[in-house]
């Protein structure tokens, strides 16, 4: 699983993609043309200070590496953290990853 590096690859799955807004998560979900499923994960300032914030994103890239059987291969995901991500367990967010994914795979 690769990562999106910049901002016009984000802008491009935020604007095309299907929105899945969870409690702790909002998933943007674009097919692409790589061949390969590409994450990007973006958690806000106003979650707390680089320690809070990193911690939320390697809970996400976790609960994304442990559901990768479940990604279907050639789509862009983007993760939001939302509120709820800082208190909630890696469960949580793994749980909400997966319901967007398993949400995604039915309506495609």
């Amino acid at each position: 699983m690769e990562t999106l590096r910049n901002s016009r690859e984000f802008k491009e799955v935020i604007d095309g993609g299907e929105k899945s807004v969870l409690e702790t998560i909002t998933i943007f979900i674009l097919p692409n043309h790589v061949g390969q499923t590409r994450i990007g994960i973006s958690v806000s300032r106003k979650l707390g200070g680089s320690v809070k914030r990193n911690k939320i994103k390697r809970r996400i890239r976790e609960a994304a590496r442990r559901t990768a059987s479940e990604i279907p291969k050639s789509i862009d995901l983007v993760v939001i953290a939302r509120k709820a991500a800082e208190k909630a367990s890696y469960q949580d967010i793994e749980k909400d990853l997966a319901q967007a994914l398993s949400k995604y795979a039915t309506t495609t």
